[in-house]
């Protein structure tokens, strides 16, 4: 005859209990590491990837008590190249981070072989730029001539290529590097959609409507042409389908950096209560609104690669409160720079850290001299000359004004051709 016992009873209940609380803390876990990408199937993250160790990234150490050999197995195979300890995603800022502003990326072996080794060790790359000229890839590969060229004379394989990614307009249209070397869009509804697979997100383009677009974009418009009259500045307003600007008029003209920033803090203010994500800034030379920010096009990549904001890094110039890297901040670490040549640096430091090797047979990377130690700047050429003089290819300097006057980098026009 079984004897009724309440302090067992309630002993078991409390085992129950236990046992489910302990499920539950297990499946909340499993939601956490997945918690950057929606399904396998809306996004090219796998959910093996996220396992939680791989959360985990090594702490980097200047001092003697962390070797890079503790972060890396000591065992090195010569055809698998090793795994990058540091940022799963690296984002950069275009002009004046990749290239001088206004620029193009034309010719920077330095930097181009930095990027390079980093898409070999597995590091996903995107370039988030202002720059917007919608789908037309053409444009975005101009401005990236140098870097793709580089791409290919040193034929990147196809799965590296397919780690690199551009996002035009702050966050509002995504490319992705073929095989071929060339810039194709990524789609954008459906299974595999960035826009579709990102949709759970508020403040992305999913959750956009046109009206909003238009009553922001009608209010920045307005603030240009009253601040281009009241302050006579000697500039043009332009419209796209996603931003308006204030650029010079042309030629040689330059818009005072204290009026372009008078002109993005106006925008600012009057834009303050609109419920669509904007960005007003100041981009050097000339004074934008976005419809968007760096803040959403970090996140939607985040999101839609399934990687954590502790694995991503976003390096740019703008960190002001009235630049436009500003807002990554709030997503992801973020170093400030001043120029391509900081770049340059900063990143040949994180691959020293990384324990990642320069020297490269001549089969991987295509250049006559160690690429390492070539200088970078006409400053650096004129050391390593003993001279303030240096050589000066003419045909090659004519090639390149030529390229750069087929296109109007603000609108993406075409306005002349080479004689």
């Amino acid at each position: 005859m079984a004897l009724h016992n309440p302090d067992l009873e309630e002993r078991d209940k409390n085992k129950i209990n236990d046992g489910v609380r302990h499920s539950e803390s297990q499946d909340e876990d499993k939601l956490a590491a997945i918690r950057y990408s929606m399904t396998a199937m809306e996004s090219p993250s796998f959910l093996p990837k996220l396992a939680p160790s791989d959360l985990l990234i090594p702490s980097l150490s200047l001092d003697d008590s962390a070797n890079s050999n503790d972060l890396l197995s000591e065992q090195k195979d010569d055809h698998q190249p090793k795994v990058f300890q540091g940022a799963k995603l690296i984002t950069f800022d275009g002009d004046q981070t990749l290239y001088s502003d206004g620029a193009n990326f034309e010719s920077n072996p330095k930097l181009a072989s930095y990027l390079y080794l980093l898409l070999k060790h597995g590091v996903t790359i995107a370039v988030v730029t202002a720059a917007g000229y919608e789908y037309q890839t053409s444009k975005y590969e101009l401005r990236l001539s140098g870097l793709l060229r580089f791409f290919h004379e040193n034929k990147l394989s196809a799965e590296d290529c397919s780690r690199f990614y551009l996002f035009g307009g702050e966050c509002n249209y995504l490319l992705n590097l073929g095989s071929d070397y060339k810039l194709h869009p990524v789609r954008e509804y459906g299974p595999g959609g960035w826009i579709t697979s990102t949709s759970h997100i508020p403040d992305t383009p999913a959750n956009w409507n046109n009206i909003a677009i238009t009553k922001l974009l009608d209010k920045s418009q307005d603030v240009f042409e009253q601040s281009l009259k009241q302050q006579n500045m000697r500039a043009r307003v332009i419209r796209k389908k996603r931003s308006v600007g204030l650029v010079p008029s042309g030629g040689d003209t330059k818009i005072p950096r204290e009026a372009l920033d008078e002109t993005a803090i106006r925008a600012q203010n009057v834009l303050a209560n609109e419920n669509i994500p904007f960005c007003a800034f100041n981009g050097g030379r000339d004074c934008w609104v976005d419809v968007g920010n760096k803040r959403v096009g970090v996140l939607i990549l985040q999101h839609y690669l399934g990687i954590s904001p502790s694995h991503t890094l976003h390096i740019g110039d703008q960190f002001l409160n009235t630049g436009n890297d500003f807002a990554a901040r709030d997503v992801c670490p973020c170093v400030w720079i001043t120029s391509p040549e900081e770049t340059t640096y900063l990143l040949k430091y994180m691959l020293r850290l990384a324990d990642i090797s320069f020297e490269q047979k001549k089969q991987d990377i295509l250049v006559d001299d160690d690429i390492i130690n070539q200088p970078a700047t006409v400053e650096e050429k004129k050391k390593e000359n003993g001279t303030n003089k240096i050589k000066v290819d003419f045909e090659d300097v004519d090639r390149r004004m030529s390229t750069l006057k087929v296109m109007d980098v603000y609108t993406g026009e075409m306005i002349s051709t080479k004689k």
